[in-house]
């Protein structure tokens, strides 16, 4: 029986970035990584250069080549994507990049190969020096021989393409320091795959990502009782006997999720020698072993034999009188899981009416009552229990037996100007929740309490800014903007450094200095924005993201009352008289889809133009009525959006979205769970 292999990882002393990154640069590595890219062939990128125009001139190129890198002004050029197709049927997606940018990531990877492949498991075969698919067939017959006679026959769900780059940058920084290369890594997986998924195939740095990504998984069975032979994404787990192998597909289902990809579990199965099972282009039959025709490459070639149909449809049947509730109620500006109702307009009235809420239109001149005045008819009438808060504006009325209705059933009215600002509050309710508030000022007098969870909206409000920058600039490729989703990268991985909160304040800093500039690259139309100033705010950029703050910061002091917290009680937000901590604590995750998103939104879809600003005495800029009108019609369409929760997988709208994690914050301070933001996934 096979003694359990020695583990060859994690690597006890880190290697040095700045060391291999001058290694990289140097020119007699970029010479033998020119010579190795012009060997292998193959077709330009997305810039058009070939590898005969590169070669007219290649010392020039090269020495260029060096000092952009050197410099810091390197940036990548455009991929060309191609599908062709497979021997099995259907089509391989490839993108290419440019012959320099190969020219750089061979440079890479031979300088890191040599030293990442140090940790490399005896298992891994794919892509490595002296390595090949004789060896990984000639190590399952061996294995064979030894008694492990069952097997798990495995397939990733389309591996290249939904590798998750925080994890595996995070799995380098496990074997090197943090430096130069690293970042140009970083760059080069942003620039291309924007969604924060995916290893491009066709780039010469995708191999070594691939095996590094995987490298803990080999570990995991470099044990007695069970072993894996991998290649690439193509792997099988041999076992001594079925239940070992039943129990391997359990474990190594597990891993595939903490790895942040799948099992295809259509084509994963536990099989044995006696029934025979294929491997490597080899088909392997009791003590038999039978070449066949390899597919073009295994590393995906097997894996995209045909699309599967989206696992995650939800079920669309519901009562016919919910679906008709709801719809009235979207109807008339409501948000299911939120209700608001609006009352905004100088034509508005709020009434009562049989202990219900009436909104009221006018007709005739506003202002003037009697004959040849305001008639004012009902259009919408709700009980309290279906309203969570009113939204009073400057010139809409409310009678007063409707204010003290909203006191008696504890309906919160805000008062708002005509620019969104919140005026004040008619009976914000505390619920008798004095435990769960002595719960909130634990953890901000406890600084370790406090720094850990403060973490948590950083973190949320970081990795949101970043999602949002890779959607705005999905289409654009701006090359500045990618260099700041490669500065936030550094920001997320660096979220653990703090020790005090202060320094962690320092870091969000940071990261919204690299954000706002690139978000305002992303804006079209003519609307310039480089920073971002709240008050005053002298630019239209500013005066709608301060719009959409107040209408999200409404919107989070409900979720907060209705989870029975304190909105004074901050976290990272320091508590005070007079400041709402809490509010913009669990606002951070929440800022890039229903701020920043509803202003790109605002002015990239065209509802809002310089002619809905007019100027001020001041010299700055306010934002006239029917502009606030339309911006508030973008926010509640976003507002309205559904997603998955993260408590139960259910899709809410953002408002519920909202609930949800104020209650995570609730469990999380009273010791029940642990808070996580709330991440975009675009």
């Amino acid at each position: 029986m096979p003694k359990p292999e020695a583990i060859h990882g994690p690597r006890r002393e880190l290697i040095d970035d700045a060391a291999v990154f001058e290694r990289v640069v140097a020119l007699p590595t970029l010479e033998s990584a020119w010579s190795k890219v012009l060997a292998n062939g193959g077709a330009g990128g997305g810039d058009g250069m070939t590898l005969a125009r590169f070669q007219v001139d290649c010392p020039t190129r090269l020495v260029r080549l060096r000092e952009a890198l050197m410099g810091g002004t390197y940036r990548p050029h455009p991929l060309r994507h191609v599908d062709i197709p497979k021997r099995s049927g259907g089509m391989r997606p490839l993108a290419i990049p440019s012959v320099v940018d190969r020219v750089e990531q061979t440079a890479v990877a031979l300088i890191l190969a040599p030293l990442l492949d140090e940790e490399f498991e005896e298992s891994s075969f794919a892509y490595r020096a002296g390595r090949s698919v004789r060896n990984a067939v000639e190590r399952v017959r061996a294995l064979r021989a030894a008694g492990h006679v069952f097997l798990v026959d495995a397939d990733l769900e389309r591996f290249f393409e939904n590798v998750p780059h925080d994890q595996l940058i995070q799995r380098l920084g496990e074997s090197m320091t943090d430096g130069p290369t690293t970042q140009l890594i970083g760059l080069w997986l942003e620039h291309a795959a924007t969604g924060g998924r995916g290893l491009p195939q066709g780039s010469p740095i995708s191999p070594l990502l691939a095996n590094l990504h995987l490298d803990r998984l080999d570990e995991a069975f470099a044990a007695r009782g069970a072993r894996i032979v991998r290649f690439a994404d193509d792997f099988v787990i041999l076992c001594e006997s079925r239940a070992g192998a039943e129990a391997a597909l359990t474990k190594v289902e597990k891993l595939a999720a903490e790895h942040g990809v799948s099992l295809n579990r259509d084509k994963t199965r536990v099989t044995s020698f006696d029934q025979g099972f294929r491997f490597l282009g080899h088909l392997f039959v009791r003590s038999m072993v039978i070449a066949g025709e390899r597919d073009d490459d295994l590393s995906e070639a097997e894996r995209n034999l045909r699309d599967l149909a989206d696992a995650d449809r939800r079920k669309e049947a519901e009562a016919a009188e919910a679906a008709e509730a709801e719809a009235t109620q979207r109807r008339h500006g409501l948000d299911p899981e939120q209700r608001i109702l609006y009352v905004v307009s100088a034509d508005r009235r709020l009434s009562i009416r049989n202990q219900a809420f009436s909104v009221e239109a006018g007709a005739g001149e506003i202002g003037h009552a009697g004959a040849g005045g305001v008639t004012w008819r009902e259009i919408l009438a709700l009980p309290h229990d279906a309203v969570d808060r009113i939204e009073l504006g400057p010139h809409a009325m409310a009678e007063p037996a409707a204010l003290r209705h909203a006191l008696a059933t504890d309906t919160p009215i805000a008062f708002v100007n005509g620019h969104g600002e919140t005026l004040g509050w008619l009976a914000p309710r505390f619920g008798p929740r004095a435990g769960r508030h002595l719960a909130q000022a634990r953890h901000a007098l406890d600084p370790a309490l406090r720094l850990a969870l403060a973490r948590k909206f950083v973190e949320g409000r970081i990795r949101n800014h970043r999602a949002l920058l890779r959607r705005l600039n999905r289409d654009r490729g701006d090359p500045l903007v990618l260099e700041c989703l490669t500065g936030l990268n550094a920001s997320i991985r660096r979220l653990g450094v703090p020790a005090t909160l202060a320094e962690l304040m320092g870091h969000e800093g940071h990261a919204a200095a690299l954000f706002w500039p690139a978000f305002g690259r992303v804006l079209g139309r003519g609307f310039t924005f480089t920073v971002r100033r709240r008050d005053p705010p002298v630019d239209a950029v500013n005066i709608m993201l301060n719009v959409t703050a107040s209408l999200l910061t409404r919107d989070i002091t409900i979720a907060l009352e209705r989870a029975g917290l304190h909105p004074g009680f901050g976290q990272l937000h320091a508590s005070d008289d007079g400041s709402d901590a809490a509010v913009y604590d669990l606002m951070e995750e929440f800022r890039a889809p229903l701020c920043e998103s509803v202003v790109a939104q605002a002015i990239n879809g065209r509802t809002l133009s310089a002619a809905d600003f007019e100027p001020r005495n001041d010299g700055g800029l306010r934002l006239k009525s029917a502009g606030y009108a339309a911006l508030l019609r973008v926010y509640e369409r976003s507002a309205a959006r559904e997603v998955a929760s993260r408590r139960d997988g259910k899709r809410r709208t953002w408002r519920g979205i909202m609930v949800d994690q104020a209650l995570a914050l609730a469990a999380h301070v009273e010791g029940c769970g642990r808070y996580e933001p709330y991440l975009l996934d675009y």
